[in-house]
């Protein structure tokens, strides 16, 4: 039977487990999707069971669907979860995700001087998506959970401990808690202090081991078994956004990745494992001496959806919205601050707000479309902006997400930034990405045993 290698990409809502062949080509995929719950203000949380339970059923379907012998699995998972588990591992509450914003409520207890000393060794920029904040928060609405709670993890952790009965945690998101020093690869002191008011040896919590994306995990008996996956080996993998750079070959500064979906991100690869917090960038590892540098933004699609929600009888989706705003000049439209969201890059602000300003009487439907997509496509620009002032030139954009369905929009991204953007064909990248860790790993293995 033809072998193939899996890569399972747990999100923020669905789960897609993807075969891919020896040429990289995807010849399988099996989805499930679940609620990301928004029970109050600022709230976006996951029930770790239900994620579990449809990463199990997409990799079980993938396994039967699929002709051929799977070969290996490697995991892809969000960055920035937080899960607090009791004495016996199990989740207390639910899983806190990366889009939800109420630790907002402590940032003013960080200083500035923490802040910059916190993104600088960690690489992390201290805001309410990060773990660090997360769980300073947690502890001030209840400082019971000190008590109550024994282990800190994340989404991946958590995945890890009931697949295998050993909860383990990557390098890649590690350095995407805030509390890991990519520089020593260790928990860093600060960081730790910072969490949770207490000193590294002094932590409440235990944290799991931190271990190379390309170490192999071993499958409970019984899970192997109800997957169909007995025999197969399984590799830690990374974070979601570290593999989509190695799933769309963005290995090296002069390649950028943007990504423009409900949200956005812009990223390269470089080799410095520190970033001057200056420029509000992300550095996180992806192996050693390999670092993925970037920003990140909460407005991407998400803001026009809105706005064709206020306009629907104008435009009846999203499509004609975009298509409206190429009949009128963009010189004559109002400025719009996309920043309905708050903002990750580059302001680092959840409290910031959008804004249209220079609305004339004359202005039409079109002319706010207009000025709402320059608004979102001008902060990506500017986080480009940024990444180039520390790692030079893009000479290639590799665009994807679902801005891509818009040749106008692809231009105009090309026309803003000044640089030749490319539409990426790789499919499912950071499902390609975890898989190639899984196929890397492997080849390195046989590798060293034929050196024996």
């Amino acid at each position: 039977m033809t072998p193939y290698h899996i890569g399972l990409d747990v999100g923020t809502t669905a789960t897609k487990a993807c075969a891919f062949n020896a040429s990289g080509e995807m010849i399988g995929i099996a989805e499930r999707e679940y609620e990301l719950l928004h029970p109050e203000p600022g709230a976006a949380i996951q029930r770790p069971v239900e994620v579990l339970r449809a990463a199990g059923e997409a990799l079980a379907e993938l396994v039967e669907s699929t002709d051929g012998q799977p070969a290996g699995v490697g995991l892809s998972c969000p960055m920035h979860s937080l899960i607090l588990c009791d004495e016996n591992e199990v989740p207390l509450d639910h899983v806190i995700t990366w889009a939800d914003t109420r630790a907002q409520a402590v940032m003013d207890e960080i200083s500035q001087e923490d802040r910059r000393e916190l993104h600088r060794i960690t690489g992390t920029p201290v805001h309410p998506m990060s773990p660090l904040v997360k769980l300073r928060w947690l502890l001030r609405e209840d400082p019971a959970l000190k008590d109550k709670a024994a282990y800190c993890y994340d989404l991946k952790s958590f995945l890890t401990k009931s697949w295998t009965k050993k909860a383990a945690l990557d390098e890649q998101l590690a350095s995407a808690t805030g509390m890991y020093d990519n520089r020593k690869g260790e928990w860093s002191e600060l960081a730790l202090t910072i969490a949770s008011g207490e000193a590294k040896n002094g932590f409440p919590f235990e944290l799991p081991p931190v271990l190379p994306a390309n170490h192999e995990l071993k499958w409970d008996k019984e899970v192997a078994e109800r997957l169909g996956l007995t025999g197969v080996p399984l590799f830690l993998g990374g974070s979601d956004g570290v593999l989509a750079n190695v799933g769309s070959g963005i290995m090296e500064p002069g390649d950028v990745a943007l990504s423009i979906g409900t949200s956005g991100a812009v990223r390269t690869t470089h080799g410095s494992a520190e970033v001057d917090p200056k420029y509000g960038l992300f550095n996180y590892k992806m192996k050693d001496g390999l670092y993925v540098i970037g920003g990140p933004t909460n407005n991407g699609a998400k803001v026009l959806e809105y706005w064709q929600g206020l306009l629907s009888g104008h435009y009846a989706n999203v499509g004609e919205l975009i298509d409206g705003a190429f009949t009128v000049d963009p010189e004559d439209c109002p400025t719009f601050s996309p920043w309905l969201y708050g903002e990750r890059a580059p302001l680092w602000d959840a409290a910031a707000a959008a804004g249209l300003e220079g609305l004339r009487g004359h202005h039409g439907p079109a002319h706010i479309a207009r000025a709402v997509l320059e608004g979102v496509t001008g902060n990506i620009v500017n986080i480009l902006r940024k990444l180039e002032e520390v790692v030079g030139p893009a000479n290639r954009i590799l665009a994807s997400g679902g801005f891509t369905k818009s040749p106008e929009w692809v231009a105009l991204v090309a026309v803003r930034s000044g640089r030749k953007v490319e539409v990426a064909d790789a499919a499912q990248a950071s499902a390609y990405g975890a898989a190639l860790v899984a196929i890397n790993a492997q080849t390195d293995l046989e590798a060293s045993r034929s050196d024996l």
